[in-house]
Order: C-alpha cells, then sequence, then structure tokens
C-alpha cells in the first residue's frame, strides 16, 4: 500500500500526540509524587498509643502517619521517642530507609509517610486511645 502525504501527516500527528500525552503523564506524576523526606519541627507531636505498627505525627502545620517496616513493640512502651536519620537527631523524616524512631529498647525504620489532614489525625488520636 502506498503512503500518501494525508497518510503521511496523519501518522506524524499521531506520534506527535502521543509523545505530547506520554511527556504530560510523565509531568504528572512528578509533580503528584510524595517527596520521600518531609521537614520534621524541633518539637514534633508524637502519638504512639493503639498501634504497633505505625505512630501518628503532628510537625508544624502538617500531619502524618509514620508507617515501620514491621512491628516496633517497643514504642509503645518506651519512656522516650525521638526520630533520627542517619546518626543525628532527625530536621527531617524520610521514607528512603535512613530515618528510624528511636526507642529506649532499639529502633524502628520508617517504611513509609502517608500524609493526612487535621481531621483525620484528631479522628486517628481518639481511636487510639480509647
Amino acid at each position: 500500500m502506498k503512503m500518501t502525504a494525508f497518510h503521511a501527516l496523519l501518522a506524524t500527528a499521531l506520534i506527535a500526540c502521543s509523545l505530547g500525552l506520554a511527556g504530560l503523564a510523565q509531568a504528572a506524576d512528578n509533580a503528584t509524587a510524595p517527596s520521600s523526606c518531609v521537614p520534621l519541627a524541633s518539637d514534633p507531636q508524637i502519638v504512639r498509643a493503639g498501634d504497633d505498627a505505625s505512630v501518628l505525627l503532628h510537625s508544624d502545620q502538617a500531619h502524618y502517619i509514620v508507617h515501620f517496616r514491621g512491628s516496633c513493640p517497643s514504642v509503645a512502651i518506651s519512656r522516650q521517642t525521638q526520630f533520627q536519620t542517619g546518626r543525628a537527631q532527625a530536621t527531617q523524616l524520610c521514607a528512603d530507609g535512613s530515618s528510624r524512631l528511636k526507642t529506649d529498647r532499639g529502633s524502628c525504620p520508617v517504611a513509609r509517610i502517608e500524609a493526612i489532614d487535621a481531621g483525620r489525625f484528631e479522628r486517628e488520636v481518639r481511636r487510639r486511645t480509647r
């Protein structure tokens, strides 16, 4: 079959549209993809009751559920907890394996940081502290 000028133009337009859509999809993914690190206030509120797989975190105006890699039973009974990234007290909390919650009896690696709104934070606090 012979390609006419119209077919060539149509094929070129389809390829250009496909490339443009792929670029837009990539830009949208980059714009909505959560950062693997979040800033941490100097005195964050950590709610540890009711769950050994995660804690609730209120840092400045942001609210999160910080999920651990597996369970962290020492988080509920520890007298003090502190987030660390590397070997120092954390100024940011990362879900790339470099951050952990240090307790009196060990540490719990952070697996995922889930951003939540203030309403859900309050509901989770009430649910966990019943």
